[in-house]
């Protein structure tokens, strides 16, 4: 195998009778550029019961691991005729999301990849509470397919925040901007940087403990303005990236960050995450939520503690890529 970016991608999928799904056909588009390993897995968690009735569940979740079996069995041909390997796995027994996280360290795979899931109500793809814990303890980075466009020559969104809100490490910008270059890199796409933040007013408000906060005055709100932006330009510059490749926007992230992915047809949204206790964790979680269930593109969700420089190809080897990429068209 070639030097690549990612080597073992685990691809986790919630219903193996489906037709080939996008999060698989995500994979399928890496794999043929990376030259990465994939395994479709699937989880079925175990049946709470007692008696007879257990034995019966029991029964019935035997045979339907055998039957998703086979259905992972047939996508994976499908891939394996391409050249591309592929393992298939169902498991049975456990939760969801603790099955598919104890999947990812005994394979040490590198990427995980799932798909949100259509609102019965709703035109639009949203997270399931499974995914929500995928994006608090997944401990390597996270590919959320919700669009179906192939990636060719993509816009990457990089979303920074060079405040450093809600405790986030000093270090997750610099993962969020390599985790972006490295999908350029591969999809010979282009990187955009982001930051959009909340008014001085909206944050007195979280913080007030009453029936009411204290409204900022408009040197307040001038002086924060100018404050994020100086921010926003030192790490622009620490990055190497050019002012007309970056969007500062002030207001709600929930509206602001989606609308910018619009606006600019960004493909894929890469994102930071930090696991928290507590009262901070849902307080952050709320608002991840509103983010992510409002992007209509894929997003990519990093941590602090995980680290691509490692998987960065070397400039010779992004050669490598390149021409490999020219060949193939």
């Amino acid at each position: 195998m070639r030097d690549s970016i990612f080597h073992r991608i685990l691809v986790a999928i919630v219903d193996p009778q489906e037709a080939m799904n996008d999060a698989v056909r995500r994979a399928r588009e890496l794999a043929r550029h990376t030259g990465a390993r994939i395994e479709l897995f699937n989880a079925i968690p175990s049946a709470i019961s007692e008696g007879v009735v257990h034995a019966q569940a029991e029964h019935f979740t035997r045979l339907e691991a055998a039957q998703n079996s086979r259905g992972l069995e047939r996508m994976a041909n499908r891939m394996r005729r391409e050249g591309i390997v592929v393992d298939t796995r169902v498991q049975t027994g456990a939760p969801v999301h603790e099955a598919i996280l104890r999947e990812v360290r005994n394979t040490s795979a590198d990427l995980l990849v799932v798909q949100a899931r259509k609102h019965k109500t709703l035109a639009r793809l949203l997270l399931t509470q499974t995914d929500f814990e995928l994006i608090r303890h997944c401990p390597v980075p996270l590919l959320i397919v919700k669009g179906r466009a192939a990636w060719s020559r993509p816009t990457i969104l990089a979303a920074l925040d060079p405040y450093h809100t809600h405790h986030k490490p000093h270090a997750l910008d610099g993962e969020i901007i390599e985790a972006a270059r490295a999908m350029a890199t591969i999809f010979h796409g282009s990187v955009l940087a982001a930051h959009v933040y909340r008014p001085l007013g909206g944050y007195m408000t979280d913080l007030w403990i009453g029936s009411s906060a204290p409204g900022a005055t408009a040197a307040q709100e001038k002086t924060h303005g100018g404050e994020v932006r100086k921010r926003f330009s030192e790490a622009l510059s620490h990055y190497g990236i050019a002012k007309g490749k970056s969007r500062l926007v002030c207001g709600d992230p929930a509206t602001e960050l989606p609308y910018i992915a619009h606006s600019t047809r960004a493909r894929l949204v890469v994102m930071g995450a930090v696991s928290r206790s507590g009262l901070k964790r849902v307080f952050i979680g709320n608002t991840a939520e509103r983010v992510l269930d409002s992007l209509r593109c894929d997003v990519l969700v990093v941590k602090g503690t995980v680290s691509m420089r490692a998987q960065l190809p070397s400039p010779r080897q992004r050669a490598r890529v390149a021409s490999a990429l020219q060949l193939k068209r």
